[in-house]
């Protein structure tokens, strides 16, 4: 499964919010005992253990019994306050740093480097397209062989003044 991380994990490394990668393995907490792998659907009582991922790149040295660029990220643990009537409740929270990528938006993709796009640049339902949103989404191939366009689009877009918008 691909994937892309949501946290700076450790920047230093590339780890970072945004880096995209695949999934290798799940490797699951040992406390779950009472489910069947082969079940079309599987629900897990406790986060995985660990995921390993094969990042597309990475400045992480080669771990010891993985391939390279593979490495493994465990749950994060954060702890946050919401107010429930007048009332503070604190809240923890245990996931994975991550989420899927087989698509994302232009503003997600800043910064990266992608082989093949297809990319939807029509009028979205909330109608806040701009002429740098499609330079954003547009400018992310590595050239226009590796550009398609999902659909049509309003041209007028492309002859707007970027200070008009």
């Amino acid at each position: 499964m691909h994937v892309m991380v949501t946290f700076n994990v450790e920047t230093d490394l590339d780890i970072a919010n945004g880096s995209r990668g695949e999934i290798t393995k799940i490797v699951l907490d040992e406390r779950e005992t009472d489910f069947s792998p082969t079940a079309a659907i599987v629900e897990l009582t406790y986060p995985p253990a660990y995921v390993l991922i094969k990042l597309n790149r990475t400045k992480a040295v080669q771990l010891e019994g993985l391939e390279k660029n593979i490495i493994p990220l465990v749950p994060m643990e954060r702890t946050f306050t919401v107010i429930h009537g007048n009332h503070p409740k604190s809240i923890r929270r245990r996931q994975l740093p991550l989420t899927p990528a087989y698509s994302f938006t232009d503003y997600r993709s800043q910064g990266q480097t992608i082989n093949n796009a297809i990319i939807d640049i029509a009028t979205p339902p909330t109608a806040g397209l701009t002429p740098f949103n499609v330079y954003v989404a547009l400018s992310r191939a590595r050239g226009r062989d590796g550009v398609r366009l999902l659909r049509d689009f309003d041209e007028n877009l492309l002859m707007t003044h970027p200070c008009a918008s």
